[in-house]
């Protein structure tokens, strides 16, 4: 059963070919930060490998994460842009208009800039953070329309909330006393994205959850590049 989930959530969260359903997972959501960690490590390796590989930052970001939250936050850009009656058409059309092109060029820009700053354990806690907020979301929301969202939060409940919450703490303490900072700025984040999502839309769909991963992960990044500026 634990190697099942195991697969289940690096499948669905990870570009890893493991070709496991989500069932496991969906029972099981708070596998999410911990598999986090794991994604956090993989967009690490240019740390472990030297700083002459740092360029390489957002490849391993792709490589560790895929690009389905990427997918969700143009979605998303499309959306916020949008004039208010088509909202949620732009939200479900599955062209990408200017405004999601504008919100992952920004996006990658940040991961660009911020990655090669930052240290590996908050990298990971970035990492965990949006996990932990992608669940968060999920319990404070209800769905926009029934979907692949809609199915994976039908057991979302404050057992995952509560079990997810070990790794996040794990982080938050290797990662420096700073990380307070991004946890309630990313806090934040997700309640404002709730409610509009609620005024806007009804509920949430999976390409916001996507784009509250997007969201916080770079948040938390950006947050800490100038907290580290700042100090120095």
């Amino acid at each position: 059963m634990v190697v099942k989930l195991i697969k289940s959530s690096l499948s669905f969260l990870t570009p890893i070919p493991l070709k496991e359903g989500v069932e496991p997972l969906r029972r099981n959501m708070w596998m999410f930060p911990f598999t986090a960690i794991i994604i956090g490590f993989i967009i690490s390796i240019p740390h472990f490998l030297g700083s002459s590989i740092l360029f390489l930052s957002l490849l391993f970001y792709i490589a560790g994460e895929g690009i389905n939250h990427v997918d969700g936050l143009a979605d998303f850009g499309d959306a916020l842009f949008a004039p208010e009656s088509r909202k949620k058409l732009a939200l479900k059309d599955t062209k990408t208009g200017t405004g999601g092109i504008v919100a992952v060029v920004i996006y990658l820009l940040i991961l660009h800039t911020t990655l090669p700053v930052v240290n590996i354990w908050q990298i990971i806690f970035a990492q965990v953070l949006a996990k932990y907020c992608m669940l968060l979301l999920m319990h404070l929301s209800r769905p926009a329309w029934e979907g692949m969202a809609s199915y994976m939060m039908e057991f979302v409940g404050k057992r995952d909330l509560i079990v997810g919450l070990l790794p996040l703490l794990i982080t938050s303490y290797l990662s420096g006393v700073e990380s307070v900072v991004p946890l309630l700025l990313s806090f934040g984040a997700v309640l404002w994205l709730r409610n509009y999502a609620h005024s806007r839309f009804g509920g949430i769909n999976g390409d916001l959850i996507g784009a509250s991963n997007c969201t916080t992960f770079a948040l938390t990044l950006v947050t800490f590049t100038v907290l580290h500026s700042t100090w120095l």
